[in-house]
């Protein structure tokens, strides 16, 4: 296969030249998925676009969501006719665009009455026929054994039956990195640890944003057209740059997750489970671990890294010990968690599930425009609507979309999208093809990078040193670290080990024994000087402490109370 251009920290040193001399159409500001893809679709269109992001790609909301890639069936339980229709369309349009990051999985509700029966059966039937559900993907119903035969897991006390039906199962940092490479490929300036510390303006509109490289230090003004404000929970932060005259109009909601061992836990399917005061969690196998998921709670704390506090964690817990037959979770179970934050405008009087999650355009008294709300599942659509808006205002300004655009935004697939309808077939393929290479090496580059994995494949094949384990007993490979330093943009260990990898979440052991060869590797590609490596695999330690210091109350502290909306 070919190989496409770098993507690296050389590229970056080079799109900060150009950002410095050249004035753009578009400036996006934020590196979560909406900006990722309002900067790819810009791109399709043929604006010259650029996006820079304070800190690295994903690495707030659009890494710590429950990682679905939800149909509609939620927002049909809230009455949102559209927004099914809209979320229905975006999951196919998304498993056509990239299978590998739309996997579909059942989903088991599980019921405890006639009534609950016949209530998720009706809702159900209205969403295959609303959504258009393929055949062999529409809801089932079990009657009390159908389901325990299905989830042997789960306790059989009182079970009526359940209602079945599919989701997506995504990587929402992977579809963000996705998004990023495909709007680079495109010819988009991309750049991570870029923050934007203020705005120029000349007669009441903005003309330039200074940029600070945080990496040199060296800032410098970035003119532009037009500016599209993405930052999510940061929408405020950048909004009120522009000076007098704006507001606070953000509410921010926290959601947490759990993650334990899936010996501990060994669920065959993901299960739709009731708390305590109502609310819908999920209970999602992911190979060797199983993640619980979400809560939503009123959130005023730090927007960097908020954490996961024990009265979060015990609530989760609890309601999934009132739902499988082990023995009672602890939280000596927990090997990871994470906590993000979800941007919604605030409505006087609404509780935080009240609250509407359709995306908001707001624009500036300067001419900035902002976006908050909106779903992970919805990005692509929000980003059409917002492009659509930037070019009439462009248009304004004389600058024409070009007549032959680069694609649409629906049908251009995404970087490492290539690997047709059965991602499965796919890596049988690739092993069968490369039968020096591990299959669980193949497996693990397949799921991750989708199609780009057969380069990597096709690599190690050739050079077997690229394929020296990092960690003997997980397959992450030498070949692995270097692809994301090379074509990732990769900056620090964490960058590879949480949003490149996904280690932090999906290794029980948070990719603490692939840390000291992949800091290494990093090293000699980067530059860093020992001590730099040093930094960074106590930084990355201290990281992951940080995400499990709720567990250092004590098992068995008194919890208080979580006050969930709805």
């Amino acid at each position: 296969m070919p190989r496409p251009a770098e993507f690296s920290f050389r590229t970056r040193k080079n799109y900060l030249a150009q950002l410095a001399q050249e004035e753009l159409d578009i400036l996006v500001i934020g590196g979560g998925i909406t900006g990722a893809g309002i900067v790819r679709d810009a791109a399709l269109r043929g604006f010259k676009v650029a996006l820079v992001e304070r800190r690295d790609f994903a690495i707030g909301t659009s890494s710590r969501s429950s990682k679905l890639i939800h149909g509609g069936l939620r927002y049909l339980q809230q009455g949102d006719v559209g927004l099914v229709m809209e979320a229905a369309n975006e999951r196919r349009v998304l498993r056509q665009l990239a299978p590998h990051l739309a996997r579909p999985i059942k989903m088991i509700v599980p019921v405890h009455s006639r009534t609950g029966y016949a209530t998720i059966r009706a809702g159900l039937w209205t969403f295959d026929r609303m959504a258009r559900v393929e055949k062999d993907e529409r809801k089932e119903m079990l009657d009390g054994p159908e389901t325990l035969k299905l989830e042997p897991l789960l306790k059989p006390q009182g079970i009526y039956g359940s209602g079945v039906y599919y989701e997506c199962l995504t990587d929402d940092a992977r579809l963000v990195i996705a998004n990023i490479k495909s709007a680079a490929a495109l010819g988009a300036i991309t750049v991570n640890y870029a923050n934007v510390t203020s705005f120029l303006s000349d007669a009441g509109r903005l003309t330039a944003a200074v940029v600070k490289d945080t990496v040199s230090g060296a800032a410098f003004p970035v003119r532009a057209k037009l500016f599209i404000n993405a930052a999510g929970p940061w929408v405020d932060a950048v909004r009120l740059l522009q000076g007098e005259g704006e507001t606070p109009k953000l509410h921010l909601a926290k959601g947490i997750h759990l993650i334990v061992r899936h010996d501990r836990l060994p669920l065959t399917h993901t299960v739709v489970m009731t708390t305590s005061d109502k609310r819908s969690i999920f209970a999602i196998p992911r190979g060797e671990v199983v993640y619980l998921g979400t809560t939503d709670t009123d959130y005023k704390g730090p927007f960097d890294d908020p954490m996961v506090e024990e009265e979060e964690a015990r609530y989760l817990i609890e309601t999934a010990n009132r739902y499988f037959a082990v023995d009672p979770l602890t939280f000596a179970d927990i090997v990871g968690a994470w906590a993000g934050l979800r941007p919604l405008l605030h409505e006087e009087g609404k509780k935080t599930s009240e609250i509407s999650r359709k995306d908001e355009i707001m624009v500036g008294s300067m001419g900035l425009i902002s976006i908050a709300g909106g779903k992970l599942t919805t990005y692509r659509k929000m980003a059409e609507r917002i492009v659509g808006m930037a070019a009439l205002q462009l248009a304004e300004q004389g600058v024409t979309m070009p007549l032959q655009p680069k694609g649409k935004s629906e049908a251009a697939t995404l970087v490492g999208g290539d690997t047709g309808d059965d991602v499965e077939q796919f890596a049988a393929d690739l092993k069968e093809r490369w039968p020096r290479v591990a299959a669980e090496v193949v497996e693990r580059l397949v799921a991750t990078y989708g199609s780009d994995a057969e380069r990597l494949i096709e690599d190690i094949a050739a050079d077997p040193e690229l394929g020296e384990r990092c960690s003997p007993e997980l397959p992450v490979t030498r070949a692995e670290v270097e692809f994301a330093v090379r074509e990732e943009m990769a900056m620090t260990l964490e960058d590879f080990l949480e949003r490149r990898s996904r280690l932090l979440l999906w290794d029980p052991n948070n990719g603490i024994t692939v840390a000291p060869a992949a800091a290494k590797l990093m090293k000699t590609m980067l530059g860093w000087e020992e001590r730099r490596v040093e930094l960074e695999l106590a930084r990355y330690r201290r990281h992951v402490d940080d995400t499990k210091a709720f567990l250092n109350g004590g098992i068995d502290a008194l919890p208080k109370k979580v006050a969930h909306a709805g």
